[in-house]
């Protein structure tokens, strides 16, 4: 149903944005004779249309560009139209083409481009629109004839002037091809226009191509078999396991394949590039560090591969080479060029940091382009003063820094909150906090710091306040329920209302591990040993977390489970062998 932004009044259009609030929707049991009355609607207001482009087309033509920059494409296209077939001149059709292609309205354009057409007979490029267009709105029957006389004349020119570099008959379908929503009937009029000769290995291409954007993965790699077996080059080896990745719905078969052909050609760089993509993805570090190595090898001054592996080589740890990687990747670029620049430095801030290198760690932050306006830069900084124990330095980068937006204010707000906390200074934290508060007053992540700096202090109070608020604004976000829930069950106070708080966040959050672990918490403060024990242990398997683990141990040692408990005492005395509740709570186990 299409709703109209212009009315006809008199001898002029006149743009009336409350037409469009008479549009009503078609009720599903009268959908005919709404769609009836709309028809004749359509075609009461093309009819005026055509009479006012009659009585004053500059002006119907002037309000029609008007129409089109607020929007109205149907509108300005029809007008354009409608004073093309009136006045016989093809350019005005072409002009509402552009406009309603402009918008993607490719019926509109398709209409168009037909009148223009018309008026224009011998125009190859009106002819050629008509024939996208139809491909583009899936009229692919009607495009066939011309869509093969089309090809055919790629094919007299490739034949008359071989190697002048154009594009090959094959190629200039697939760009055709492609622009056919129906995949599948792309891939169906590709093999009726081509065939599908096993030998030909460009037809093979095309299909494989056409097969894969309909997502038939399996034809694609059969094709693709095929272009391997008439020429076993590289690029078609990637686009095989492209497809492969596809079918397979993982990489192994796929990096298999490449990786066997990366031994037997010592030059392939884009198999190599390729493999090292994937490693990379998957984590691969190591394996990713040799591609990278072998690419530089065969290519010295590909630049971006040193950035690449300086990433790589900081995985492994090797902060060293990683360096040495960075240094020749900026060294070589010209600043203009650079990519990830700015994650380079702090990159390089860290590695400086690891090794206890203040001085330079800091000059890297400094170094990072606009690093006074970047707030990661700051923050960092400000880290960095804190850790050498200079927290005048660490508040003053902070308070020094100007936010250029919410999301900055927020952040700089926590983190000043944050450092006032590690100072032992929980008042001025959450000064901080409610500063911020005041210009943003229902931001979920400044109330859910406030509350948790309350809870820190034993203010239930203002805990409460704060994670109350949260739940007012953010009735969609399962933390507020799950905070105070927890803050409850922890004080053993409240405990039903507790439950259904947390039960509220699990039905928000269901594969959250921690807000598992405060539902199985609430079990064991209610007495419901069995429920705790099953929760606590689905949330240990999602996340091997220290809290987590010791409130399951204390479930186990409240149930007599005795060497249950020894066991997970002893894998958590591994993972963390500081804790001083794990020791209290072992101890305890031993004395059963």
């Amino acid at each position: 149903m299409t709703c109209f932004k212009w009315t006809i009044a008199g001898p002029v259009f006149f743009l009336a944005a409350s037409l469009t609030t008479g549009c009503a929707t078609v009720p599903a049991d009268q959908g005919e004779p709404a769609q009836q009355q709309m028809s004749d609607e359509q075609k009461a207001y093309e009819a005026r249309v055509a009479d006012m482009v009659k009585q004053d087309p500059l002006f119907a033509l002037l309000t029609a560009e008007i129409a089109s920059q607020r929007g109205d494409t149907y509108s300005a296209t029809l007008a354009y139209t409608e004073a093309a077939k009136q006045q016989r001149n093809p350019e005005l059709a072409k002009r509402a083409v552009e406009i309603s292609l402009a918008e993607g309205q490719l019926d509109l354009a398709l209409n168009a481009a037909q009148v223009w057409s018309e008026l224009s007979p011998g125009d190859k490029q009106a002819s050629r629109s008509i024939m996208l267009l139809q491909l583009g709105t899936n009229r692919v029957d009607e495009a066939m004839p011309a869509l093969k006389a089309f090809l055919a004349d790629v094919q007299a020119a490739e034949t008359a002037n071989p190697g002048l570099g154009g594009s090959s008959t094959e190629k200039v379908a697939l760009d055709m091809l492609q622009r056919i929503p129906d995949k599948n009937k792309a891939y169906q009029t590709g093999i009726e226009l081509f065939g599908n000769n096993a030998d030909d290995l460009e037809t093979q291409t095309l299909l494989a191509q056409l097969a894969n954007n309909s997502e038939l993965y399996p034809q694609a790699v059969g094709h693709m078999e095929n272009v391997l077996r008439k020429s076993p080059q590289e690029r078609f080896y990637v686009l095989m396991a492209q497809f492969m990745e596809k079918r397979d719905g993982n990489l192994d078969a796929a990096m298999q394949l490449v990786n066997e052909q990366a031994q037997l050609h010592p030059n392939w760089f884009g198999a190599r590039l390729y493999l090292a993509r994937n490693h990379t993805q998957l984590g691969q570090w190591a394996q990713a560090r040799q591609r990278f190595a072998e690419m530089i090898e065969l290519q010295p001054d590909n630049i971006p591969l040193y950035s690449s592996q300086g990433f790589v080589l900081t995985q492994l740890k090797d902060y060293k080479a990683a360096e040495q990687h960075f240094r020749i990747y900026l060294d070589k670029t010209a600043p203009a060029e650079r990519q990830n620049e700015s994650l380079i430095h702090a990159t390089l801030s860290d590695m400086a940091l690891e090794r206890k290198d203040y001085a330079a760690a800091l000059k890297w932050l400094d170094t990072t382009p606009n690093a006074a306006d970047n707030l990661d830069v700051q923050l960092k900084k400000s880290a960095l003063f804190e850790k050498q124990g200079n927290v005048r330095s660490a508040k003053r980068v902070l308070n020094q820094f100007k936010p250029k937006n919410e999301d900055e204010s927020v952040r700089l707000a926590l983190a000043k909150s944050q450092l006032a906390e590690s100072q032992k200074a929980p008042a001025e934290a959450a000064t901080e906090l409610e500063l911020a508060l005041l210009n943003f007053p229902d931001q979920p992540d400044l109330l859910y710091e406030r509350a948790m700096v309350a809870e820190r202090q034993d203010d239930l109070p203002v805990v409460e306040q704060f994670l109350k608020r949260l739940i007012a604004v953010r009735p969609e976000n399962p933390h507020g329920y799950n905070a105070l829930g927890y803050t409850w069950a922890e004080n053993n106070m409240r405990l039903e209302e507790a439950y259904e708080l947390i039960k509220k966040a699990v039905e928000l959050a269901p594969n959250d591990p921690f807000i598992l672990d405060s539902l199985g918490w609430v079990h064991y403060r209610l007495g419901k040993l069995d429920s705790a024990e099953a929760t606590l242990k689905k949330a240990f398997d999602l996340r091997q977390d220290e809290e987590i683990g010791l409130h399951l141990l204390e479930v186990l040692l409240k149930s007599g489970k005795k060497e249950e408990a020894r066991q997970l005492g002893s894998r958590l005395t591994v993972r963390y062998p500081d804790s001083k509740a794990l020791r209290k709570l072992v101890q305890q186990v031993e004395e059963i």
